[in-house]
């Protein structure tokens, strides 16, 4: 009565025990369901492996009784001699096999015999009229059937017991002789142990059931009895779980169901301690699932799960994907660690204005998402403007003022898709086309860009309908900046179409490297620039420099031995060629990527990292790459004047080439002013329309001659 007053009085934890109790032992005894399938699943495995290894040593044997036959057929039994007989044996190694010795007899009468372990001569024996009934049978059936057979156990002439293996041997369908192979049995049944198992007992058996190997006795209550799949053998194998895995299975469920007992008790005593201290695990599990560890901000996978359940209730919204403005430069120069803290501060001003219209989330790197459950665009502009507000005053770091601006893409749902691949990638279409207008700008998707997705396709199919052979190189000339001399040219891939309008090479290599023959281009471009420093060399009987850019997806072995290939192809000299490559090219695989180069930089090639200053990596990375040439990309020649800060990043980067003694080429020169402004920070080269653009060979020529 008191118990029951008990339960009563504590009726929702006594329905927990209860709950708790039931779930203990439905999961127990699945447990234990599950055990003894896993166990059942691992003695079918380990029965077929058995059978496996067995027939695979059987198979090995019968390998070399077949060797043996091709170099009989090969060598011909009218040639055969104990001269070409010796010369085989003494190539050949049957120990792995239990080898005991093996004969060759011509029509049935052995002349040719070997043996590692006896001295018998067994030479003039007659096989086919052997004295053993058993050795005449399976002669007789190997010449009637032209399969091996397999004799024994029994004791050999030559002392011990073996197993033979007999085939005959034909020539031209004509029965020429005889192969005999005799394996010791104590080596070939050492071999079966070698491959039993822990878990199984096997043995092999020959048809009347007569063990013949191992140590487990023929009986109808083996679990396992299956003929050998081996042609022309009729032995089985035969398996039985070993009674050391059963003792071990009953004292693994026993063990398991003790220690669940335990932890049970274990479990009900503390249990409220440990719910609580799980309740807080969890919210911290939570935040580190859905939210950024760097900012705090709800991260890509809280953002799928919010987008979905938007879209499965099918509400209207619009959402921004927005990216920071020149980020990427700030990052290069003053390091990560400065990065970070301008990504933690940008954060703590985007969750000031988080709301229930407004949610905004890390995407990745400098890249955030913005979902906003608005209606119109009016509404929405409106939320875009508190978030420009957030940027219009500078971010403060060891007091120091940075500006930076966002560019952001906005589509609607479900006007412009209704995916979250298809929104995320019309607002990333959207982002890209306002930074490259005027950036720290928003703007709305619109049918232009259904247009441009259409004609992105269009362009493809229309890239794709040219050959490779179809392509030009041109060469851009590369000058000294101090006497303004011809140093070498860029080789550059041009296509034309059928109105001699050039596509966009930009594009055209995006487009092959999305169908993965970048490679084909890049090699086209080597090979053609191999041609012309050929021509030039006979034109001017002087040696140029010749740069050409690579895919990272090319820099490969296949890559460098179609070099070395080339080169010695048309007989140049490597010093004269530059490699170029582009700043994330080493990101993916450093390590990989410097043994390439470095190997690059062994035949003689030379390594340029090409428009440095513009992707991923820190001032810094160029000191671990074997560079000798940096080239300054266009974009900062050109708003050097205008903006202090990609001043500052060309002086920084002659600086630090300076000191590791690189050389640097600057693109993009266009005016007198430019090339003075570089001679002033004293780079040694310059190519840009000031003297030329890229030209066909022909046209390169005759401006050689005139200048």
């Amino acid at each position: 009565m008191i118990l029951f007053k008990r339960i009563k009085e504590n009726r929702k934890f006594s329905m927990t025990i209860f709950i708790s109790t039931f779930l203990w032992a439905f999961i127990v005894v699945l447990f234990i369901i599950l055990s003894n399938n896993n166990r059942k699943e691992l003695i079918n495995i380990e029965t077929m492996r058995v059978q496996e290894n067995y027939e695979g040593i059987l198979d090995n044997i019968i390998h070399e009784v077949d060797s043996i036959e091709i170099f009989v057929l090969t060598v011909g039994m009218d040639n055969l001699t104990q001269n070409n007989f010796d010369y085989y044996v003494s190539n050949k190694d049957f120990s792995n096999i239990g080898f005991v010795s093996f004969s060759i007899a011509p029509e049935g009468i052995i002349q040719y015999y070997y043996s590692y372990n006896y001295g018998d001569n067994l030479v003039g024996h007659d096989l086919i009229n052997d004295e053993r009934e058993h050795v005449r049978d399976a002669v007789a059936y190997t010449i009637d059937n032209d399969v091996v057979v397999i004799n024994g156990p029994f004791d050999l002439i030559q002392g011990g017991e073996g197993i033979v293996f007999r085939k005959a041997v034909f020539e031209n369908g004509e029965f020429v002789g005889i192969i005999n192979l005799v394996i010791n049995y104590d080596n070939l049944n050492s071999l079966f142990e070698i491959s039993k198992s822990n878990v199984v007992d096997a043995g092999i058996y020959c048809a009347d059931h007569t063990l013949l190997f191992g140590k487990l006795e023929y009986s109808d209550k083996l679990s396992y009895i299956k003929k050998f799949d081996i042609d022309n053998i009729d032995w089985e194998i035969g398996v039985e779980i070993s009674d050391s895995y059963k003792l071990q299975s009953q004292m693994a469920n026993i063990t398991f169901l003790v220690v669940a007992i335990v932890l049970y008790i274990f479990i009900m005593t503390i249990g409220t301690k440990v719910y609580r201290r799980n309740k807080d695990l969890l919210e911290k599990q939570n935040s580190l699932i859905y939210f950024d560890n760097l900012t705090s901000l709800p991260n890509r996978r809280l953002f799928i799960k919010d987008i979905t359940n938007l879209l499965n209730d099918k509400k209207m919204f619009y959402l921004g994907f927005g990216d920071l403005d020149n980020f990427k430069n700030l990052n290069d120069i003053l390091g990560h660690s400065i990065g970070d803290v301008y990504l933690k501060k940008i954060a703590k001003r985007f969750k000031s204005i988080i709301s229930d219209k407004l949610k905004i989330y890390r995407w990745g790197g400098d890249e955030f998402i913005f979902l906003m459950k608005t209606k119109t665009k009016e509404e929405t502009k409106q939320l875009t403007d508190i978030i420009y507000e957030k940027f219009k005053n500078p971010i403060i770091i060891k007091e120091t003022k940075y500006y930076v601006s966002i560019s952001i893409g906005i589509v609607n749902y479900p006007l412009h898709g209704e995916t979250i691949d298809d929104l995320v990638k019309r607002a990333d279409i959207v982002m890209y086309d306002i930074k490259s207008q005027n950036k720290n700008n928003c703007g709305f998707f619109e049918d232009k860009y259904f247009y441009n997705l259409q004609r992105e396709v269009d362009f493809e199919n229309t890239v794709n309908s040219y050959s490779l052979s179809e392509f030009e190189v041109f060469l851009q000339p590369v000058l000294y900046t101090g006497n303004q001399e011809v140093y070498g040219f860029e080789g550059l891939i041009r296509l034309f179409d059928k109105n001699n309008n050039l596509i966009n090479t930009q594009e055209l290599i995006k487009v092959y490297e999305r169908k993965g023959e970048i490679s084909k281009l890049d090699e086209f471009v080597f090979e053609e620039i191999c041609k012309h420093s050929v021509n030039l060399k006979k034109e001017f009987q002087k040696d140029y420099n010749y740069a050409f850019n690579i895919s990272p997806i090319t820099l490969s072995k296949d890559f460098i031995s179609f070099l070395k290939r080339t080169i010695k192809k048309y007989q140049i000299d490597p010093n004269f060629f530059v490699v170029e490559i582009i700043e994330t090219l080493g990101f993916k695989d450093i390590d990989e990527s410097l043994i390439l180069l470095r190997e690059l930089r062994k035949l003689g090639f030379r390594i340029a990292m090409d428009d440095f200053g513009t992707g991923y990596s820190s001032l810094s990375y160029i000191t671990k790459l074997p560079l000798s040439i940096i080239k300054i990309d266009r974009y900062f020649v050109q708003h050097y004047q205008l903006n202090e800060f990609d001043k500052t990043i060309i002086l920084m980067i002659k600086t630090i080439s300076k000191s590791l003694n690189i050389d640097v080429v600057v693109e993009g020169i266009e005016t007198e002013e430019q090339l003075q402004f570089i001679k002033k920070i004293g780079a040694q080269y310059f190519q840009g329309y000031l003297y030329s653009k890229a030209l066909r060979y022909d046209m390169l020529v005759k401006l050689l001659k005139t200048k």
